[in-house]
């Protein structure tokens, strides 16, 4: 039998060898259970075996320490941007270009390769020896950000290469696919979050995440097309280039085409439009390089650009129609963002009636006014835009477009005075208990996975906030039979009750609520940065929600980041101090000393208290620890309580006979205690949902993959790899109705589906 180092290099590679299939060739040949198996039986291992983690592991591309910002790395190469070439100047600007060339290479056959130009962030990566060891954004093209953390989530991107140079810089542009992006801008919405303005703002802002565990949520693509610094001898052409890159196991362009004349790149040009829009990610033009490496330091650079290459930018497809009017949407953080209502019409391959206006700045600049006739494009090829006015077409009788005015000086949806933020051009309705903000938060209390309230769908959550029945999501519990039951869903003209058969269910679904363990609570309480799994880590230490409220394990985690951020700053050997006098270092070395005294005692703390454990990396010291919540979830957490509406919620809740209970101490000598669960195929007697809860309402936990921590594996009909893998482990698999025998013999009916109406 291999030993257990020989085990997790061979799954290593294989891992790393089927990535690249699914993320460089877009050929995968396994399929994604299957892949999890060798994954999960990775990180099985090397739980098993700590000491034979290694930081370029598969297993190891998410868990990176969130930082308190990024240090700079200075490029050993310049990055450089391209100059542009505009598709409106067509083939006679590309010709004089392509002359300007030919005259500074006189006798040379040239060669040009087009590439599509990825619509992304710029960035480098550098490898020593094989590995992957520090990856940074352009910046201003000496100098950029380190976020190898970050860089390290997305799988693309090999973590060692073999028969590399001895250094390898490689650089390239990281993108969102549209379809992640519209996924992300869904969530968001759903949330009551802003959504990203296009695929590029979305990958930017991910790779800006101090969170590396937040980038990893994010589907980010990368593709590498040119060097920096090198050790080695290169490839002699671009053409060749992409191929050695692709070799080496990184994505490059799908689209490439070799030319000799102008007349060829110009067909390459037109080709490459035609075809775009199946990349499946936004291109916003196409890349002309010299194909020949020699030739291109003969041709030379300007002060920013390379005279040997060039971005054709292709124009946006726009379409005419009429801005009928301006709506004003109160998104949930009370930002009044205006929306261009206009007469329908089609572009890249939809139809269009609405339009972001950005903010009043942006209308003031274009001076758009309603009733004229404007020019839209997507922005980013995906969001539609206003771009500009048709000023030769605007009606005699319009008006320059005054925000306030336009609203009355309210907020659209609660009528409360609205103030402009200073630093950014947007108008902000202070009043917390604004309706639209009200809406939101009453979906989200009542969602399936958080109390479940059935029958209070969005439309019914509006309906009961512009009724007046609802003010907080608290006051659900006061709802009275008769007047939910003659809820009016619809409009005064075309009415929809809601009707005493759901009013019955809804009220009966808030009797159960009353009862649900605090986790649920925490979830649905919507407290920022404290999602499901959050809500239950959470739960699991602390017995009631005044608990969670005044908690000195939240104080700790809080306080051992801060000793963290202070130490590291305090340290002598750090860069920063670096050019300090002796005597300053003398002073830094006590004053480190001391931080990392009291982060040791804190951390012995949270390890006693079980809401810590050692940190898994080599070196650690007594204060490195793991902790079972990170410093941003405690600090909101704690934030979120002490605020008026935390505290007000709490008062609420105490005077409504509400008290949800957590802490593992409720679950007493329950046979679930301190166990570990995975669930697969399908239960017959209740909800995946419901039996999580159930085990974690005694005490137990609930993992999504098996190892040999795991204790029970319940397999319902339908069961998979879960079930070999229990084998595998020796993991004890129990059936449903052994599960619920350990339940008591309790059987819970799922709950049925919310009416599509509602």
């Amino acid at each position: 039998m291999p030993s257990a180092k020989e085990k997790i290099a061979a799954l290593r590679r294989e891992i790393e060898e089927h990535d690249r299939r699914y993320y460089v060739e877009a050929r995968p040949t396994i399929s994604d259970a299957a892949y999890d198996v060798l994954y999960r039986e990775l990180r099985a291992l090397e739980e098993a075996h700590p000491e034979l983690i290694k930081p370029d592991s598969p297993t190891q591309r998410v868990g990176g320490k969130a930082t308190a910002g990024f240090w700079q790395v200075r490029h050993a190469m310049p990055m450089l941007s391209l100059d542009n070439l505009f598709a409106k100047d067509g083939l006679d600007g590309l010709k004089k270009w392509i002359g300007s060339v030919e005259k500074l290479l006189p006798g040379q056959s040239l060669e040009w390769l087009v590439e599509p130009k990825v619509d992304g962030l710029a960035v480098s990566l550098r490898y020593e020896h094989g590995r992957f060891v520090t990856g940074a954004t352009r910046g201003d093209g000496e100098t950029g950000d380190d976020i190898t953390e970050n860089l390290k989530t997305i799988r693309a991107i090999p973590l060692h290469i073999e028969d590399a140079p001895e250094v390898l810089e490689v650089r390239g542009e990281v993108y969102l696919p549209v379809s992640g992006f519209r996924r992300i801008c869904d969530e968001m919405r759903t949330a009551g979050e802003e959504p990203f303005a296009n695929p590029r703002n979305a990958a930017a802002g991910s790779l800006k995440q101090l969170d590396p565990a937040i980038v990893a949520t994010r589907p980010l693509a990368i593709v590498l097309y040119s060097p920096g610094e090198c050790s080695g001898d290169l490839p002699p052409t671009q053409s060749a280039l992409l191929a050695w890159l692709k070799q080496l196991g990184f994505p490059v362009p799908r689209f490439q085409k070799l030319c000799h004349t102008a007349d060829e790149v110009f067909a390459s040009i037109e080709e490459l439009d035609k075809i775009r829009d199946d990349f499946g990610y936004e291109t916003d033009g196409a890349v002309i390089k010299l194909n020949q490496v020699a030739l291109r330091e003969q041709a030379g650079y300007t002060s920013r650009f390379p005279r040997w290459a060039k971005a054709w930018k292709y124009l946006a497809e726009q379409a005419e129609t009429r801005l009928r009017d301006i709506t004003v949407q109160v998104g949930r953080t009370g930002a009044l963002t205006p929306v261009a209502e206009l007469e329908p019409v089609f572009l890249r391959g939809s139809t269009i009636s609405r339009a972001t206006l950005h903010n009043e700045d942006e209308i003031r600049r274009k001076d758009i006014r309603i009733g004229d006739t404007v020019i839209i494009e997507k922005a980013g090829e995906v969001i539609p835009a206003v771009v500009k006015v048709v000023i030769e077409k605007r009606p005699a009788n319009t008006e320059p477009f005054d925000f306030l005015s336009h609203i009355g000086g309210k907020c659209p949806a609660c009528g409360h005075a609205p103030r402009r933020d200073p630093e950014f051009a947007v108008w902000v309705c202070e009043n917390p208990s604004c309706p639209a903000q009200k809406t939101r938060r009453l979906e989200y209390f009542a969602k399936r996975g958080a109390l479940d309230l059935e029958g209070l769908g969005s439309i019914v959550a509006d309906a009961l906030v512009v009724r007046g029945l609802v003010n907080d999501p608290l006051d659900v519990f006061t709802l009275k039979l008769e007047p939910l039951g003659a809820l009016n869903l619809g409009t005064d003209e075309e009415p929809r009750i809601f009707g005493g058969k759901n009013a019955a269910k809804l009220l009966e679904a808030c009797q159960r609520a009353r009862t649900m363990p605090l986790a649920r609570w925490l979830h649905a309480l919507a407290i920022p940065e404290v999602g499901e799994e959050t809500a239950h880590d959470l739960a699991k230490h602390h017995d009631t929600l005044e608990a969670v409220a005044d908690s000195a394990l939240l104080r700790d985690v809080v306080a051992l980041d801060r000793l963290h951020t202070e130490a590291d700053a305090a340290n002598p050997r750090a860069k920063v101090n670096r050019d300090k006098s002796d005597m300053e270092k003398l002073q830094l070395a006590t004053q480190h000393t001391s931080l990392i005294e009291q982060a040791n005692a804190t951390g012995a703390r949270l390890l006693a208290a079980g809401f810590a454990s050692p940190a898994k990396k080599k070196n650690a010291t007594d204060a490195d620890v793991t902790t079972v919540v990170g410093p941003v979830v405690a600090q909101a957490a704690l934030a979120w309580f002490s605020s008026d509406l935390g505290s007000e919620t709490l008062r609420r809740m105490s005077a409504l006979g509400i008290s949800p209970r957590g802490g593992d101490s409720a679950a007493g000598d329950s046979p679930f205690s301190g166990k570990t669960f995975v669930l697969t195929g399908t239960l017959q007697t209740m909800s995946r949902g419901e039996a999580q809860e159930k085990i974690r309402a005694q005490g137990g936990n609930v993992s999504s993959s098996v190892s040999s921590k795991t204790h029970f594996v319940v397999a319902g009909p339908g069961a998979g790899s879960k079930l070999e893998d229990a084998q595998k482990h020796g993991v004890t698999v129990i059936s449903e109705e052994e599960f619920v025998a350990m339940l008591g013999g309790a059987k819970t009916e799922e709950s049925p589906k919310q009416d599509e109406l509602f």
